[in-house]
């Protein structure tokens, strides 16, 4: 089996039982502090395995499943823990993450804000892991779990990143600062309905709902943490907002239902296209935000109602939004 088959099985066995194991990782309140299933996996000794597999189990349901892992699971894990990039990679994440009671205090105080905004809601459980660069998911929720791939937040001088083509728009944000950002953004995400994106009106709405409620429940956060940006990319994107904005209507895009069009303000990327080099991409995240918290401004509505609206126009017509000349 080749190593990142190994890891696809681990990743696949971890999906597979985050929805069976809800009620276990609810008795698990946030107050037990971050669980770091990477120290307690790759700290067993391997000429123990299975034992210490079972002595770490009852705590990490969420990864290893409703069951201990057969024999086959237990090959996949052993395979997993001794390959040489893996451990490598979890060495560097024990130099960069020594402990994690920064990040612990971080959630510890966006949650307190969480029961308040979001009445009803369970906090969840927060767990790290090491995922094999699981790129698309750095961030994973559920109602009951959190799970954050730190191996995918050890800086923009990683030097693996490199090695695996990642790019600089990509590596340079793969760093600890955005972690409670991509986390609560995702959350954010979860708690939106499930109405499909249409126009790229809904697609900036959604993605300006999940950046609002980010910065509700980090108010003290960056704003080019929200955004993945870095300075001089927030600094064009409010510069540059109205011109975006007339772009926009001028080229009749806000009801386009065109992938292109959407792709253009709303894809990851340099840069974003028809704009300077100097743009960031994901503009339309920007402009979303903006008419969000207009609307909110101008409104009496609750956290939990913005989520749960799916009327995009409604929301652009009652913000009153219409950006200022700089």
């Amino acid at each position: 089996m080749t190593r990142f088959t190994g890891i696809l099985l681990i990743c696949v066995t971890l999906f597979s039982c985050i929805n069976s194991n809800d009620k276990k990782v609810k008795e698990a309140p946030i107050t037990d502090g971050i669980r770091r299933y990477e120290v307690s996996l790759f700290n067993i000794d391997t000429t123990r395995f299975e034992k210490g597999i079972a002595e770490i189990y009852p705590q990490y349901t969420i990864f290893l499943g409703s069951s201990l892992p057969d024999e086959n699971g237990m090959k996949q894990l052993r395979n997993f823990v001794t390959d040489p990039l893996i451990r490598k990679t979890f060495q560097y994440t024990m130099q960069v993450y020594p402990d994690v009671q920064w990040l612990n205090e971080g959630f510890n105080k966006a949650f307190s804000i969480y029961r308040k905004e979001m009445p009803g809601k369970e906090v969840p459980q927060v767990y790290t892991y090491i995922s094999g660069f699981d790129i698309q998911m750095p961030v994973k929720y559920t109602d009951s779990a959190l799970i954050i791939a730190l191996d995918l937040y050890l800086g923009a001088d990683f030097p693996d990143y490199r090695e695996m083509g990642y790019p600089l728009y990509i590596s340079n944000r793969l760093s600890k600062e955005y972690i409670l950002a991509d986390c609560f953004k995702e959350i954010g995400w979860a708690n939106l309905p499930d109405a499909g994106t249409n126009t790229l009106l809904d697609a900036m709405i959604e993605q300006g709902k999940t950046i609002y409620f980010a910065e509700k429940m980090l108010p003290d956060e960056e704003k080019e943490h929200l955004l993945k940006y870095s300075l001089e990319q927030l600094n064009w994107v409010e510069a540059n907002e109205r011109n975006l904005w007339t772009f926009i209507i001028d080229n009749q895009l806000l009801y386009s239902t065109d992938a292109k069009s959407i792709t253009m303000f709303m894809t990851d990327g340099p840069f974003t296209s028809g704009f300077s080099e100097e743009s960031p991409s994901r503009t339309g995240h920007w402009i979303g935000w903006q008419i969000v918290k207009k609307y909110m401004e101008n409104n009496d509505v609750t956290l939990e109602d913005l989520l749960k609206d799916s009327d995009s126009q409604k929301i652009l017509q009652q913000s009153g939004y219409k950006p200022a000349r700089v």
